[in-house]
């Protein structure tokens, strides 16, 4: 698969990313939800096998229960192989430091490729996690603390480059602004969902606005976390007629089968 400069930061991925949520998250269509049993060593696999087919980019949380199958597939490969993405609510320097020692700790690498502020809302509010956690989830102005710890570490070259993902529309309006953020990552599917604030046309216009202030973007919820599974050909070729203001498409993926069946996708759409 051909690789693509992501934004300024440096880092060439594959378009195709490695979504790992559903190693350890069931997902599917509402009442019919599976996956989320693989275990450390056979996500850890699947990542390698993902790598030979192509793909460079693997993506996880620190709520996604994942770090163990992307540090078992980092002992398969050459860690400079790998463009390896985390994710945190850390809002505070104290709280940003702590997230990307974690990070390094559980995952078993000297360095962190994206460091993301995660789900980051246009005003704070409390919400519900994935695993049922509920929690503070802070602004953009509210995290900047963590956003400078991780500058901080980038320094130090423990991180290779600043992220934010966000589901909604304000607040991709707020980063094209924010020098410090390198890379974004927000919700497109074709069912509209996973979009907080704005109209579809609104929200495709504003990851518009953030690729052409020069950062990375890729984006995320394109089978609506599962729901849109049955229908996952049309959903993805959906998503991918944004190329042209999108760098890569981050699909949660459970099996080999998934990959090879989402390259040929890419393949058939872009023509790499």
């Amino acid at each position: 698969m051909r690789k693509i400069k992501l934004g300024d930061t440096g880092l060439e991925v594959s378009r195709l990313c490695f979504g790992t949520e559903p190693f350890n998250i069931k997902k599917g269509p509402d009442g019919q939800k599976t996956q989320g049993d693989k275990t450390p060593l056979e996500g850890g696999r699947i990542l390698a096998g993902a790598l030979e087919l192509g793909v460079n980019m693997w993506d996880t949380s620190d709520d996604y229960g994942t770090h163990p199958h992307v540090a078992e597939g980092l002992k398969l490969v050459k860690r400079s192989d790998v463009v390896v993405a985390d994710k945190t609510n850390a809002a505070t320097n104290k709280e940003g430091w702590k997230a990307v020692e974690f990070s390094l700790e559980d995952i078993g690498t000297e360095y962190m490729d994206i460091m993301f502020l995660h789900i980051v809302p246009p005003e704070g509010y409390h919400r519900t996690n994935d695993t049922g956690i509920k929690y503070y989830s802070a602004s953009l102005k509210e995290r900047a603390g963590a956003l400078q710890a991780f500058m901080e570490a980038k320094e130090t070259g423990q991180v290779r480059a600043t992220a934010m993902s966000t589901h909604s529309t304000e607040t991709l309006r707020q980063v094209v602004d924010f020098p410090d953020i390198d890379i974004v990552c927000t919700t497109l599917n074709m069912a509209h969902s996973h979009i907080d604030d704005g109209s579809l046309e609104e929200h495709i216009e504003a990851i518009r606005a953030v690729k052409e202030s020069g950062k990375g973007v890729y984006v995320i919820k394109l089978l609506s976390a599962g729901r849109l599974r049955d229908n996952a050909e049309e959903a993805i070729k959906y998503a991918l007629q944004f190329h042209e203001f999108i760098h890569a498409w981050n699909i949660g993926m459970y099996d080999l089968k998934d990959v090879r069946m989402n390259l040929e996708l890419f393949k058939e759409v872009l023509g790499e």
